[in-house]
């Protein structure tokens, strides 16, 4: 799947490979700052109970966990279900699928631009146990009252924008990431997206057409963004 004409084709190996710590997979799963207690508290404990795919950067016992892609969309999954009170382990399997749907995407679309993020949702439910079950991936075409009402306490999710999302915004971890290792040419001032998943490429019609005065206002969010991001940069990330 392609993602940005300056970076290569993104591959599910990679999709599944590890290198970004708790910061950045924080802020690319969009779960709040890791330095703060409740945010760190939740990440560690989908980890520590092997929700979510991860890797220790080193050998010790305090070496920092390492997370990809695909975690940042299992994690993103996780949240979103819990938030209704839902249990880590209610949420784990969805997250699975939401995952596993991912790969597929990565494996079966070209460019991210196929991805319709509206069109694909993963449909659950509830069992007598309370666990979660029935759990499948739905098209929007699928939905009909037969299919909503099998249940009295279903859940859907939109998996199709937490994967679009994720992976608009992963080009600037994975960019900074290849130069970092001196595999790819540094990233361009105006190269990637910002927080929300839009260009950041002044010229991009998704900024030049806007209104003169939202425009204006746009090219300083532009900057500020950018500063942000090369100081994090010359700062490095633990």
């Amino acid at each position: 799947m392609k993602l940005t004409p300056y970076l290569p084709t993104l591959t599910i190996e990679q999709a599944e490979h590890c290198f970004m710590p708790p910061a950045d997979i924080c802020e690319l799963a969009a779960v709040g700052d890791v330095d703060q207690k409740e945010h760190r508290r939740f990440l560690n404990n989908v980890s520590d109970r092997g929700h979510i795919p991860f890797k220790k950067s080193g050998d010790t016992k305090t070496s920092p966990r390492h997370y990809s892609a695909i975690s940042a969309i299992m994690i993103r999954t996780i949240r979103e279900v819990t938030g209704s009170g839902r249990t880590y382990e209610f949420a784990a399997p969805i997250a699975k699928l939401a995952g596993d749907t991912a790969k597929k995407l990565i494996n079966e679309c070209d460019d991210l631009s196929l991805i319709d993020e509206n069109d694909w949702f993963i449909r659950y439910s509830s069992n007598l146990k309370g666990e979660s079950a029935q759990i499948k991936v739905v098209r929007s075409a699928d939905f009909t009252p037969v299919e909503i009402a099998v249940s009295l306490d279903v859940g859907i999710l939109s998996v199709g924008s937490i994967i679009w999302n994720t992976l608009n915004r992963y080009t600037d971890y994975w960019a900074r990431d290849r130069q970092n290792r001196g595999v790819s040419i540094p990233l361009g001032r105006y190269d990637g997206v910002d927080d929300q998943g839009i260009p950041l490429d002044p010229a991009h019609n998704w900024n030049a057409d806007l209104p003169p005065l939202e425009r204006a206002k746009r090219l300083v969010e532009i900057e500020e963004f950018i500063e942000r991001r090369e100081a994090k940069v010359k700062g490095g990330r633990k």
